[in-house]
């Protein structure tokens, strides 16, 4: 998997991992998508439904040796419990946690040698449905390898529409727009196919899953849910470069998709698809080099939609943004753009009012 997206790989509940390092999680991550990759290994043989009950087994084996940890609301396991029951466990368990990986674990989980035991379930289940989608998807793919949006389409409305207590009016506008998503996180916007093995990895079908189980229980929308419509006001030149680097009709409008992908970029700002998107909408001259010209220019507008602030100072607020992206005098290219973590905070603030207020705030 390409590094500059492992925001995606794979998504754990972030309250698990409020102790985190970013190197452990990216550890993890890498983990996980070298499991997924065994899905594509020719003339393997492994029985989907054995290995789900293996992992119920070990799972509920888990449960039985935990600890609970200070708060009394969190259940742990020590390595060594852990060790203990790995060792009378199938080969497929074994294999699913090997020492680099529960190393790993260790660190994540950051409190006395254990590891959080629903960090090991959110592991299995991930990999349990990479494998079960894996084997529902190859009937509507081109190929083992990849699959398009229409054919991807038509697998939302046969398998995840179906779930819904409520079904939506318009079930091709409704796996468009999750598709869209999809294609767009996977830094796919541009491309008829995405790779199968992409897909698997993101985990943004899972997502999709719970978000319907979710809303059918009437709960609380998982905390990552990127299938949630964003609302705000918009920098009208951010906005006029939106249709300048979009599909649009011959009457002006934005497609369906480009709609998708303005969305989707506003609302995931963090990854490396909306890093893209948002530097070159920001790209006013095309050129590949983002400057203090540009940013000047689309700074301009700000008063516009935010007019209850009277001290936005376009020299200040330009300054302000040329530091955060630590800018130089002839700019900066796509690449550096990209690798600067002020990007989201950045794009937010110059593309709408919502994310400008909230940074403004937090300034102040």
């Amino acid at each position: 998997m390409s590094s500059n997206r492992n925001t995606l790989f794979p998504s754990i509940e972030m309250q698990n991992i409020s102790r985190r390092s970013d190197e452990s999680l990216t550890d993890f991550e890498r983990a996980f998508n070298v499991r997924v990759m065994e899905i594509f290994t020719e003339n393997r043989r492994m029985n989907l439904e054995d290995f789900k009950v293996d992992t119920a087994n070990f799972l509920k084996a888990l449960r039985v040796e935990f600890i609970w940890g200070e708060s009394g609301q969190t259940m742990y396991l020590t390595v060594t419990r852990l060790m203990r029951i790995l060792k009378t466990s199938p080969q497929t368990i074994k294999d699913l946690l090997p020492h680099s990986i529960i190393s790993t674990l260790v660190r994540i989980t950051n409190f006395n040698m254990t590891i959080d035991i629903s960090l090991i379930e959110h592991l299995v289940n991930s990999i349990i449905h990479a494998e079960d989608i894996y084997i529902k998807l190859l009937p509507y793919a081109e190929n083992s390898t990849e699959i398009s949006s229409y054919k991807l389409q038509d697998f939302v409305v046969a398998h995840y529409v179906p779930m819904m207590i409520e079904e939506p009016e318009r079930t091709d506008y409704y796996s468009a727009y999750a598709v869209g998503i999809i294609f767009f996180l996977l830094d796919a916007r541009r491309r008829e196919y995405v790779f199968i093995k992409d897909l698997l990895s993101s985990t943004l079908l899972m997502h999709l899953e719970n978000c319907i189980r979710a809303e059918n229980d009437s709960l609380p929308l998982p905390e990552i849910d990127v299938y949630k419509r964003f609302s705000g006001y918009f920098n009208a030149i951010f906005l006029q470069r939106i249709f300048d680097i979009s599909m649009t009709y011959e009457n002006g409008f934005l497609d369906f998709k480009a709609f998708v992908d303005l969305m989707t970029a506003i609302r995931f700002r963090n990854t490396h698809a909306s890093a893209k998107y948002h530097f070159e909408a920001l790209d006013l001259k095309n050129d590949g080099i983002l400057d203090e010209d540009e940013i000047r220019t689309t700074a301009q507008v700000l008063p516009e939609y935010v007019p209850d602030d009277n001290n936005v100072n376009i020299d200040i607020v330009t300054a302000e943004l040329k530091d955060m992206l630590g800018l130089k005098t002839s700019g900066v290219d796509s690449e550096e753009f990209l690798a600067n973590r002020m990007n989201s905070t950045f794009s937010g603030f110059l593309s709408n009012y919502a994310d400008y207020l909230k940074y403004e705030r937090r300034e102040q």
